[in-house]
């Protein structure tokens, strides 16, 4: 599998932004699974943390996985947790204040260099809980039907190579669609994603172009000439809403609560397939052998050659100290524990297809349970 690693800086987060975040989008909107089980019909919210037990642990991170980790926590009464977005939540995994961060993706050399010299040299332990999908919502003036884009045309819009909706890379794939002739705004995280992480690791694998320009980063320097920055999941879904001739890029749960699932586009795969976000084409890209799996379970499954695999299709980690002990946060090693074990009952993985996600595929389920036990 490829080994995705960026260097980046990313902003301190401080124990009180355990207790901020953004207000959930109401209302559901299942448009966007067209095939396939699920909707995004669950609640849950992406940024402010859930109430939890007296005695719940603390963790926060990636906005992504939010809904379905404030969920279980609430239902478990184990975890409070802050969706913050993965490179806040990896800094508070390294400054101390949470039992662990949620993320999509792994640490950079840098992070972990960090997380080791402040923490009593512990390393990071990847646990994957669920699949999902970065969806691609475009809120064209006039077009009320779900556009089908390539990789390349993305590529061209994040970077700038493309800045007006009739463009010929966009016209080529949408016969019959009368585009505008106005220019694309491009609504983006203003926060370290993971979500950033690998909808750009995805353009950099189909555009060259974009690779030399921009580059896969948790925080990319996107050169479209009419960027909108918003933060979380939540905040580029208002984002595309409120911004006519605009596109983002944002998780299919999310998608849906802010009611752009008959918006989002259908994305040519490796195969050479349109296909759009749904559970089942979420789990086309996961259907990974033990083989394909890297040793610390963080495979790359974007533009996956599957048949009917959606192409921006991503799994996402609950990240762990190796050693509580050593990391100096012993009394919440216990309650990491029995809340991953929760992760992965069948009731958690079972909820996951009515928040917008799929479950985990057994290559990786069985060696991310089996590895619990080696936290200390």
């Amino acid at each position: 599998m490829l080994e995705r690693w960026t260097r980046l800086g990313v902003g301190v987060a401080c124990a009180g932004a355990l207790a901020l975040g953004l207000a959930a989008c109401g209302g559901g909107d299942d448009g966007g699974t067209t095939t396939g089980a699920g909707t995004a019909g669950g609640s849950g919210t992406s940024g402010a943390s859930e109430s939890a037990g007296a005695n719940a642990i603390a963790a926060s991170g990636a906005t992504f996985p939010a809904p379905a980790y404030q969920r279980w926590g609430q239902e478990s009464g184990l975890v409070s947790y802050a969706g913050t977005g993965s490179g806040a939540g990896i800094q508070s995994l390294i400054n101390g204040v949470v039992a662990f961060a949620g993320s999509d993706a792994p640490l950079t050399p840098d992070e972990r260099s960090q997380l080791a010299s402040s923490r009593g040299g512990v390393t990071p332990v990847y646990f994957p809980t669920l699949l999902g999908a970065v969806t691609v919502p475009a809120n064209v003036q006039g077009v009320n039907t779900p556009l089908k884009l390539t990789g390349a045309a993305l590529a061209g819009i994040f970077s700038g190579g493309i800045s007006r909706w009739n463009d010929a890379a966009i016209a080529s794939t949408n016969s019959g669609v009368s585009l505008p002739d106005a220019p694309i705004v491009a609504c983006v995280r203003a926060d370290s994603s993971g979500t950033s992480f690998n909808f750009s690791t995805y353009l950099d694998k189909v555009s060259p172009e974009f690779k030399g320009k921009v580059a896969a980063s948790k925080t990319p320097a996107w050169t479209a000439p009419n960027v909108q920055k918003a933060p979380g999941n939540p905040g580029v879904a208002q984002c595309v809403k409120s911004n006519s001739n605009s596109i983002g890029y944002v998780d299919l749960g999310d998608a849906q609560r802010a009611g752009l699932g008959a918006r989002l586009a259908a994305v040519r795969n490796a195969s050479g397939q349109f296909v759009r976000p749904t559970t089942a084409s979420i789990s086309a890209a996961g259907k990974l052998t033990a083989a394909q799996v890297p040793k610390d379970l963080t495979p790359d499954l974007t533009n996956s050659p599957a048949s009917g695999a959606y192409p921006i299709a991503i799994t996402t980690w609950i990240v762990a100290y190796s050693n509580y002990e050593k990391a100096g946060a012993a009394s919440r090693l216990s309650g990491t524990k029995q809340f991953l074990q929760y992760v992965y009952a069948p009731k958690a993985q079972n909820q996951l297809p009515g928040l917008g996600y799929a479950p985990l595929p057994p290559a990786l389920a069985t060696p991310a349970k089996a590895q619990i036990s080696t936290l200390t």
